[in-house]
């Protein structure tokens, strides 16, 4: 079985198309995996799919197989691990996800390919919407040094309760300060409120936000 060479190109173009939106998305946003990344791996996958087919038309998914499991590899490649916590995983798994819509695509399944990319809008735009909102892995961590002695309430006067939880607490009697970690849920326009309102309190010695 041999693809025309017209629709192996149609199959390329479509698949640039529609990886330069999802891949301009992700640049915008400075994820860790940008712009070029999504195009070459997904058109890297239909152009594979469609030599797989070309050459293997009889069985080609033991090459179509190994495609998508390279791409599990390069995915990892985007997981960044800092202060015991792991980001990434939304990224590295849309890695993965396009390559095999680049696969999808150059083997011709259309349905498949806009079905598969409507969800990854889908899951795109939600997960925007949650960030906005300070939900899930977007929380903010937050690490104060404060002047000892300090309450549970002083804790809770320094960071929104509502929406704060303390991962961390130590206690240095001889420097007479209080580490803490805490997690704390944050629209992005709220941040800018919390850096002057820790800068403002006399308690907080040091602070950073993650």
């Amino acid at each position: 079985m041999t693809i025309d060479p017209a629709e192996s190109v149609f199959r390329l173009l479509l698949v640039f198309a529609l990886a330069f939106g999802i891949g301009l998305e992700r640049q915008i946003r400075r994820k860790p995996v940008g712009f070029g990344t999504f195009i070459f791996v997904s058109t890297g996958a239909a152009a594979l799919s469609i030599l797989a087919i070309d050459l293997e038309g009889d069985n080609p998914l033991p090459l179509l197989g190994g495609v998508i499991t390279g791409i599990g590899f390069l995915g990892a490649g985007a997981l960044i691990r800092a202060n015991d916590r792991v980001f990434g995983f939304t990224t590295a798994a849309l890695v993965w996800a396009m390559a095999a819509l680049g696969v999808a695509a150059g083997a011709g399944l259309y349905l498949l390919v806009f079905v598969n990319y409507a969800v990854v809008w889908a899951v795109v735009i939600t997960d925007r919407f949650l960030e906005g909102r300070g939900f899930g892995s977007h929380a903010k961590l937050v690490h104060l040094t404060i002047a000892n002695p300090v309450s549970a309430n002083d804790l809770d006067a320094i960071l929104p309760s509502a929406f704060s939880r303390f991962e961390r607490v130590h206690v240095d009697k001889e420097a007479h300060q209080v580490s803490v970690t805490a997690q704390v849920r944050l629209k992005p326009d709220a941040v800018a409120g919390l850096l002057e309102a820790l800068r403002r309190n006399e308690k907080v010695r040091k602070f950073e936000i993650e």
